[in-house]
């Protein structure tokens, strides 16, 4: 299942009943104590109420009740649901999707106790009419009394099937008033119907940005725990042949030693018998930490490794719990993810997190203030939170909205030149010695007629259409009044592939210069007799392999210089050749041709 909506009332911030949409990659962005800590909080307690418990005094101050309520609406719920032995039925049959033909599941904790105990109610489009409104509820005893208090033939349902006793039973009826109803899952079918939906219910893992950072507390020992549990499992059939070993050989010790109190005292002897009390506790009695080569333990590491590691440990065990769950959407759910983190790190995690959100079978759900992980998130992920009083409002999609966002972070464009006749976006600082150089190698070898800057036309990079640094950027080049184009990676290959294709099309029908790369990135097109390479060597990669990552390693360098450290060395020749396509049997040269439509845009 999906998650499509969070709504929260009366919990801490929010008093009034707040609707937040939730996509697959969400960003909640607003000032300290906004509120956006609260939300993939109440959103731990719905899914886990684990890490996070709700308690007595998350109750707003100024709610008009006692009842703390967590709201989720759900999408891509179970076609079918096996509740009544065998025999399938639907949410849909059962009349327990909303009006929308949704899955809407809330949870109210009334704040009457330390930790209050939750409540379920599935909000559905149920039948109303007398008799028929409360028949997920019965036994099959009581719905045979009711089919057979209706004048129902037995003919006309199989009385070993609930759900097909109920079917009949709602068949009988012209009108089945459907109205939005409250029900609460606590007996029969409707408690079956709800233990069997928790099965499809997604994952939900929060990372929270203040946990403790000892190498013996609970947010390193659980995943080091964890690793442990793992390797004992793998070794059971050990374990286990371990154990019957220890317990015959206990035993016979034990009887032997009754057999000599038989001598002394028969009727005591006769009265006691051997036997293991609990089963060993194998994980308890193993410690894992982690320490560098230098024996240094973690917490005497800096802050920002020591939350590096942590992260990882935490992406870890997500990726082991959607391994055994390979069914289930799994919702990532990060704190200030940049906290502590080198800005290249920052940038490495936004595009860990765009690449994880369109695997298909996961969500991401994030909060921040920094300008540098702001400024590259998609427009759409974007959810801007502000306090007003006791109570809190969630805004998104306008350019309103867009505007406090890039005030709220200090996100600003990167600088234009004034004498700029046109602008090309392009998505790194990488990019702009990717294109740079080749335009000028085209240019010399008499492919081309200028360079961008003979154009005057300004590189500037955005980290992405559709992101608030692309934005911010539009904003200025508005105020300039010059035309602008765009070039990006296709990520042909990849999960992203579909999202850049519809994003340049969107943009080229807007009459905007826009492409995609024919290969994967830029580092594809590496040519590789400038990584000089050792005679004999195989080493080779495809247009859609991750180049940057196989060239790092080759060369043992940081994927991140790729461009800078190789592409610089290529030739006319070189970039001619690499650039070359093949088109209805027609040699076509891709940046060659695309280059000279942007120059288009200068007179």
């Amino acid at each position: 299942m999906k998650l499509e909506t969070v709504k929260i009332k009366n919990f801490r911030g929010y008093q009034t009943e707040t609707v937040i949409p939730i996509s697959n990659l969400t960003a909640f962005i607003g000032k300290n104590d906004a509120g956006k800590s609260s939300i993939l909080e109440a959103l731990e307690i719905f899914f886990n109420n684990s890490l996070v418990n709700c308690e007595k005094e998350d109750l707003n101050i100024s709610a008009d009740n006692n009842k703390i309520e967590i709201t989720c609406v759900f999408t891509e719920f179970p076609a079918e649901l096996i509740i009544d032995a065998a025999n399938p039925t639907s949410l849909e049959v059962e009349h327990l999707l909303n009006a929308e033909n949704k899955l809407e599941i809330k949870k109210e904790f009334p704040a009457t106790a330390a930790k209050p105990k939750e409540k379920v109610y599935i909000i559905c489009n149920h039948p109303s009419v007398e008799n028929g409104n409360d028949l997920l509820t019965l036994k099959k005893a009581e719905l045979k009394q009711r089919a057979n208090q209706l004048g129902i033939p037995t003919e006309n349902y199989n009385g070993n099937v609930n759900s097909s006793i109920r079917q009949a039973i709602r068949d009988s009826f012209e009108d089945l008033q459907l109205e939005v109803t409250e029900l609460l899952v606590d007996k029969e079918d409707t408690k079956r119907v709800y233990d069997t939906l928790k099965s499809y219910l997604p994952l939900y893992a929060l990372f929270q940005s203040d946990r403790q950072s000892k190498d013996d507390d609970k947010e390193v020992t659980d995943p080091m725990k964890i690793a442990v549990s793992q390797a004992l499992a793998e070794l059971n059939a050990e374990i286990e042949h371990i154990k019957e070993q220890v317990r015959i050989k206990a035993v016979d010790t034990a009887n032997r030693t009754l057999e000599k109190l038989k001598e002394m005292s028969p009727d005591l002897a006769n009265e006691l018998i051997p036997e293991f009390k609990t089963e060993p506790k194998f994980d308890s009695q193993f410690k894992l930490t982690i320490k560098s080569e230098e024996d240094i333990p973690i917490n005497k590491r800096g802050s920002g490794i020591r939350r590096l590691i942590l992260l990882n440990f935490f992406r870890a065990e997500a990726e082991r719990l959607r391994a055994q769950n390979p069914g289930n959407q799994i919702i990532f759910a990060f704190e200030e993810p940049e906290t502590s983190q080198h800005p290249d790190h920052q940038e490495m995690l936004i595009q860990a997190f765009i690449e994880l959100s369109n695997t298909g079978n996961s969500q991401i759900i994030l909060t921040t203030h920094t300008p540098a992980l702001g400024g590259l998130l998609p427009l759409n992920s974007l959810r801007f939170i502000q306090k007003n009083g006791n109570d809190r409002t969630v805004e998104l999609g306008t350019e309103e909205v867009f505007e406090k966002i890039a005030e709220t972070l200090g996100v600003l464009a990167d600088p234009i030149s004034k004498s700029a006749n046109a602008i090309l976006l392009l998505e790194g600082k990488s990019d702009i010695t990717f294109v740079s150089h080749t335009a000028t190698q085209l240019k010399n070898g008499g492919y081309i007629d200028h360079t961008f800057e003979e154009k005057r036309i300004a590189l500037v990079p955005i980290g992405g259409c559709g992101n608030l640094k692309h934005w911010t950027t539009l904003k200025l080049i508005e105020q300039f009044d010059i035309p602008y184009c765009v070039l990006l990676d296709s990520d042909k290959g990849t999960h992203e592939e579909q999202q850049n294709i519809d994003t340049i099309q969107e943009l080229q029908n807007n009459g905007i210069k826009a492409y995609l790369t024919l290969k994967r990135e830029p580092e594809n097109y590496v040519h590789l007799d400038v990584l000089n390479l050792p005679a004999g060597s195989t080493f080779t990669f495809t247009d859609t392999c991750d180049a940057k990552v196989l060239i790092a390693a080759e060369k043992t360098s940081r994927k991140q210089n790729v461009l800078e450290n190789y592409w610089t060395l290529m030739t006319a020749e070189q970039i001619r050749e690499v650039e070359k396509y093949d088109d209805n049997r027609t040699d076509r040269f891709e940046f060659s041709e695309m280059f000279a439509d942007f120059f288009s845009l200068v007179p």
